[in-house]
Order: C-alpha cells, then sequence, then structure tokens
C-alpha cells in the first residue's frame, strides 16, 4: 500500500499563537488579535476582563523551564486518566533551544511519579544528552517520536500511550465519524496508518508513521495499534490524547447502539468545518489542558521538582 493511501484529507488548523520567545518583554504576551476569536470568550464591556494565553518568555531558558513543566504535568494528567500500563507510552517536547533536540520520558517510571528532573534530552542518533536525567529511554518511542520532530517542524510535542478506546477502535483500520460536536476537533484532521509493523524498532518503520501525519493532520490512528496527537504546544498534543480517546469510545458505543430506528446521523461538511476552526484550533486545545494542570500542579506540587 503506498503512503499516499496512508492518510486521511487533512485541512490546516487556524493560524494559531503558540510559545515563543519574545527577546524584547519579560511579562506573558498581551492576548494576540486572534485569540479571542480562537476562544470565543466573552469578557466586560471595558475589555478589562481578559482570559490567559499562551505566554512569551525573554531567553531560551525560561521558555524551556514552563515547557517542561508542562511536559511533566502531561504525564500525571495521563496518569489520571487511566492511560498508563507498564512501560507503554510517551510524550516528547522539542527543546526551545536546539529544535533538533527532544525531551522525553525515562523508560520504566510511572506517569504518576514524572517529575521536571526525571524529563531526560535526547539527541538526533538517540543518545541521552547532559542536560536532562541520566536514564534510559524507550527505543520504541525514539523511532516514533524522531521521524515526527523530523518530518513536520510545525509540530513541537507528539503524545502516545496505550490506552483502552484507542486500541479497541484502531483494530477497525479508520477514523471516527462525526457523528457528534467533539469529533469535529478531528475533522479533516486525523490521519490513519492502516498496516501493523509490530513493536516499531527500526526507523523506516518511524518514517511511515510519521509521513501518514501529512503535511497538516495533528492525529494518527495506528491499526491495531493506538494513537498518536501532536501539537503546537505539548498542552495541545495531551488535550487531543484525552478528546480523542473520548471520541474512539463514543465511537464505539454509537455502533453498538445502531438498530432499525436507531441510525447514525451525521454533521454535514459546512457545520464540521466551521466547528473544527472554533472548537479545535491550536489556542483551544492549549487552553483545554489548563484546567487539567492547575488540578495536578495544586494536588502533586511535586511534580515541579
Amino acid at each position: 500500500m503506498s503512503l499516499s493511501m496512508v492518510t486521511e484529507e487533512c485541512v490546516p488548523p487556524l493560524l494559531q499563537a503558540s510559545l515563543k520567545i519574545d527577546e524584547t518583554e519579560t511579562s506573558p504576551q498581551t492576548a494576540p488579535s486572534s485569540w479571542k476569536q480562537d476562544v470565543h470568550f466573552l469578557g466586560d464591556e471595558d475589555g478589562k476582563i481578559s482570559l490567559r494565553s499562551p505566554p512569551s518568555f525573554n531567553n531560551t531558558d525560561d521558555a524551556r523551564t514552563y515547557q517542561k513543566q508542562h511536559l511533566a504535568a502531561a504525564f500525571r494528567v495521563l496518569a489520571r486518566q487511566g492511560f498508563d500500563e507498564g512501560v507503554a507510552g510517551h510524550i516528547s517536547l522539542r527543546d526551545p533551544g536546539n529544535p533538533s533536540l527532544f525531551w522525553i520520558n525515562p523508560l520504566s517510571t510511572h506517569f504518576s511519579q514524572i517529575r521536571v528532573s526525571d524529563l531526560v534530552l535526547v539527541g538526533e542518533d538517540g543518545k541521552v544528552l547532559p542536560g536532562g536525567a541520566q536514564s534510559a529511554i524507550n527505543g520504541p518511542a525514539f523511532a516514533i517520536h524522531s521521524a515526527i520532530h523530523r518530518a513536520r517542524p510545525d509540530l513541537q510535542a507528539a503524545c502516545h500511550a496505550h490506552s483502552v478506546y484507542g486500541k479497541a477502535f484502531s483494530c477497525f483500520g479508520r477514523g471516527i465519524e462525526m457523528l457528534y460536536q467533539d469529533a469535529l476537533r478531528f475533522y479533516k484532521d486525523l490521519a490513519v496508518y492502516p498496516r501493523y509493523g509490530g513493536t516499531v524498532l527500526t526507523t523506516e518503520e518511524g518514517d511511515r508513521i510519521a509521513q501518514s501525519l501529512g503535511p497538516t493532520c495533528r492525529s494518527v490512528i495506528l491499526q491495531n495499534h493506538g494513537m498518536i496527537t501532536c501539537g503546537r504546544t505539548v498542552d495541545e498534543a495531551a488535550f487531543l490524547f484525552i478528546a480523542l480517546d473520548r471520541c474512539c469510545h463514543a465511537q464505539l458505543l454509537a455502533n453498538a447502539a445502531v438498530c432499525p430506528g436507531f441510525e447514525k446521523n451525521y454533521i454535514d461538511d459546512e457545520q464540521a468545518e466551521v466547528a473544527h476552526r472554533k472548537s479545535g484550533n491550536s489556542n483551544k486545545m492549549w487552553l483545554a489542558f489548563q484546567p487539567y494542570y492547575d488540578q495536578v500542579v495544586k494536588e502533586e506540587a511535586d511534580l515541579l521538582q
């Protein structure tokens, strides 16, 4: 099967604000003009009520600290969702100072125990580098994440775990249907890798998975395996993983309920396109993760160590 057959049609996400380094300001950035349109919040008449938005930093060290804190929190959040399973699962984050390097979790540390100081910095050749924890990493994780980061410089983070509903739905080798509002986050933004190549131990298999994302999709269902979600921030990638697993669950329930008189009704393309831009853009996905971040930091502050 050719790679041209692997990826479903994807549409580019709305122009997003993402974490960036600002050389002139030391305070969080003023919300960009697209922010309010992307997250569609309401405030007061005088415009004094604002909503938090992705910050900017005046140096790389501050940007790296912030992003690593959110990476560590993402593991804790996924653990709370029940997405941990032995040594399976990994989230990667491109280093803001050197985009050819990325941070990832150490092998054999439970998601619920990961702290900022446990994160491992990995080079292009898969070697563990100074500057992060000196711990072993998952070989298949490097094969997948390094390929995604090479193929898609627009994506800063990638998330993969063996969630129950993601695994169950992956056996069909197809995307979710546009049956309900939350599915529209993935409208023409979800690829399928319709083969099972075994445990990913080679760069070739990692490259095929990365290529299945195409030039614009953020998420991919791996047939007989599970799913990967990506984002311009680790917040976006982690929330999309939660959202996609729940969509897989809802899809399985809907499929099981079909019978005469209970046929599925689909959302038309025009409505789906609008909803995808409103509910699935990167700013909205970053914001959607913040309540999870707040909760886990408040209750498990050791993750910031």
